[in-house]
């Protein structure tokens, strides 16, 4: 039975007060992305110290390009296989400079022990989410 047919014999009823739900046209952004900060800090710490031989990498799949995530990921390996096993990173500072609505550079200055590293990071809107496609770290 269709729809309609349904509604005209009486089996549907609309509720009311309640519309049905507006559908998005493909391609419309549902709301604005946000600040993209809180997000780049993450990532950024956890990049850190995976490049230092730390675990967590994993938990970047769904946020950071593939291709970055293969460089952190032999990058971990090298420092694994030199011994080392991370430590805990600090997020010392990040400033983030939007270069157009659905881009945004951050720098971030990080330190684990006492040693300071600083990261390059870019983000941009990719499927309605923010994704880090390019990340540098000194």
């Amino acid at each position: 039975m269709s729809a309609e047919a349904a509604a005209a014999s009486g089996i549907l009823r609309a509720v009311p007060g309640q519309g049905a739900p507006a559908v998005p046209r493909y391609g419309e952004r549902k709301t604005p992305l946000g600040d993209p900060a809180p997000l780049a800090c993450t990532v950024a710490k956890t990049a850190v110290e995976a490049i230092l031989g730390g675990d967590g990498l994993e938990t970047l799949t769904r946020w950071v390009a593939s291709d970055v995530r293969d460089a952190l990921a032999a990058q971990r390996s090298l420092a694994r296989r030199a011994g080392q096993r991370g430590g805990v990173a600090r997020i010392e500072r990040a400033r983030v400079c939007r270069v157009s609505h659905r881009a945004a550079e951050v720098s971030i200055v990080a330190s684990v022990r006492d040693r300071a590293l600083a990261v390059a990071m870019r983000l941009e809107e990719i499927h309605g989410r923010w994704l880090a496609t390019v990340i540098e770290i000194v």
